[in-house]
């Protein structure tokens, strides 16, 4: 069922002043809309994705684990905390997180030159 007022053409002039009048349409763009630009952002994305649960694969499960919840969370787990859990002290902790984040570092780069997104230096 149809809505109780008439239809309208947004091609109709917003006001009578005649030569130059916007259109109703006029007020429609959306100037922030660039669907390419989304694409691509959204296929960029895409790879990086990839590629990360590719380099992953190079961590043991602590390495991974550690490696998650301090830098991929939304709320990251402190080094004392992973240090209760692991046993170990919070120097012990960093040192793997910072170990892990280099082999990821490293293997996302190779695999990026191996894909031809990132060229040799």
């Amino acid at each position: 069922r149809r809505l109780s007022g008439g239809d309208a053409s947004l091609n109709a002039t917003i006001s009578a002043d005649g030569e130059g009048a916007a259109e109703w349409q006029d007020w429609l763009e959306d100037e922030t809309a660039d669907q390419a630009g989304d694409y691509a952002e959204h296929d960029e994305l895409e790879i990086r994705r990839e590629l990360m649960a590719e380099a992953m694969a190079v961590l043991n499960e602590r390495e991974q684990n550690i490696l998650t919840q301090r830098r991929l969370m939304d709320a990251p787990a402190t080094l004392d905390e992973l240090s209760r859990q692991y046993k170990v002290s919070r120097e012990r902790i960093r040192q793997i997180e910072v170990r892990a984040f280099e082999k990821l570092q490293t293997k996302m780069q190779e695999l990026a030159r191996e894909k031809g997104i990132l060229e040799d230096a």
